[in-house]
């Protein structure tokens, strides 16, 4: 449990998971941008490693828990098709099973943290948490569900079917299903985008080419940032190689996350056009603001990154997450990027955007215009105070 220091503040308790980057990240986010608030102090827990560790039937049965079975297996591995649904089952099998003794878990959390207010970033055991709440002061505890998703994969994923909680939302999409949810319509919370560090929000005058020199890279060339993910991807290795015969007049950053295996593999490959290898980095902000495009996997936290520094999208429709699926079709529906399955037609995406402009069309432009770190406290704070006002 990651707790702010103690004071009367508004006692925010934040439930994430690692089986991904995307939920601590918006966790980590809300941690930054709360604790700037006089209002608030934030506790970040972990639910599969601080809460339910003895329940996970995945580190019974196997070597790996669920967090590493899915971050080993599904993401650094590709297995994103029938292995992935096959795993989401399972998850979800094993939140029914053990359903009885979760609530109590997280029962025991509350009493243990005394929180004024609790948000999921995560999905599949909000009903558990929700439920686990009645019992602790009179109920009197609201609940938020921050999804981070672009969208609900399947109903009850994120948002249960039932009116005693809130949903925030950060895409249209997402907003349509927690109202088909039953959730009365002030329970349902819209921000402009999903939440991003406030990093990205930030501003100040930049001088692209002096950033680029600082970077080691040429400042008149454009530049293509890479990204698969805090975890990284085999799949950059094979990208990058696929540039190598006849290489466009591009310079590439490749982000490669806490994949240092890919780091070194790329950093050994002797690409001839310039490039910049860096492993993981908090600086993600620095290089999307010197880049002129973004390349990378569908996942909804780095295409909002992307398009919060107005960067058009090439986006890897190869083994797509069942879940990312969404991020896709907005793509494809607004304009804001090309997709690609194969190197080869990556390649000729590249070049095409290359010959053309870096403009977003004014179709995908609403959802860069991305505003949720400043929004949220804000709504936060409103959820605090109706649940504390008289029935």
């Amino acid at each position: 449990m990651q707790d702010a220091a103690p004071s009367t503040q508004r006692h925010v308790v934040v439930v994430y998971t690692d089986a991904g980057g995307g939920h601590r990240a918006a966790a980590e986010a809300l941690r930054e941008i709360l604790t700037e608030e006089q209002g608030f102090r934030v506790t970040l827990v972990n639910a599969y490693q601080e809460v339910l560790p003895h329940l996970d039937l995945f580190a019974r049965w196997t070597a790996r828990d669920v967090e590493q079975t899915y971050n080993d297996l599904i993401l650094r591995g590709g297995r994103t098709g029938l292995f992935c649904l096959l795993f989401y089952l399972l998850a979800v099998l094993n939140v029914r099973l053990l359903g009885k003794a979760g609530r109590r878990a997280f029962a025991a959390l509350w009493e243990r943290s005394r929180p004024d207010l609790v948000i999921s970033v995560l999905p599949v055991i909000n009903h558990l948490m929700i439920d686990s709440l009645a019992g602790h002061r009179d109920g009197r505890v609201p609940f938020a569900v921050l999804i981070t998703d672009w969208s609900e994969l399947s109903r009850d994923v994120w948002f249960p079917r039932r009116r005693d909680y809130h949903a925030i939302c950060g895409t249209e999409e997402s907003h349509r299903q927690a109202l088909r949810a039953g959730l009365p319509a002030d329970r349902v919370l819209r921000t402009a985008g999903l939440l991003v560090r406030p990093a990205f929000l930030a501003r100040a005058p930049l001088d692209v080419a002096a950033a680029r020199r600082e970077a080691g890279l040429d400042p008149d060339r454009p530049v293509a940032c890479m990204l698969y993910g805090g975890y990284g991807s085999w799949r950059m290795l094979e990208l990058a190689e696929a540039l190598r015969g006849d290489p466009p007049d591009v310079q590439v950053v490749f982000l490669c996350g806490r994949n240092e295996a890919l780091a070194q593999a790329l950093a050994a490959a002797a690409l001839p056009y310039p490039h910049l290898v860096l492993g993981f980095t908090r600086e993600v902000h620095r290089y999307m603001a010197l880049s002129d495009l973004f390349i990378g996997k569908n996942g909804p936290l780095s295409v909002s990154e992307a398009l919060t520094f107005g960067l058009p999208l090439l986006v890897d429709g190869h083994r797509v997450m069942p879940q990312e699926r969404a991020v896709l079709h907005w793509i494809r529906r607004t304009g804001a990027g090309e997709t690609f399955r194969s190197p080869r037609r990556f390649v000729r995406a590249l070049r095409r955007r290359l010959a053309g402009d870096f403009a977003l069309p004014e179709a995908a432009r609403e959802q860069a215009r991305n505003e949720a770190a400043h929004q949220l406290p804000g709504i936060l704070a409103g959820i605090v105070r109706r649940s504390a006002a008289p029935a």
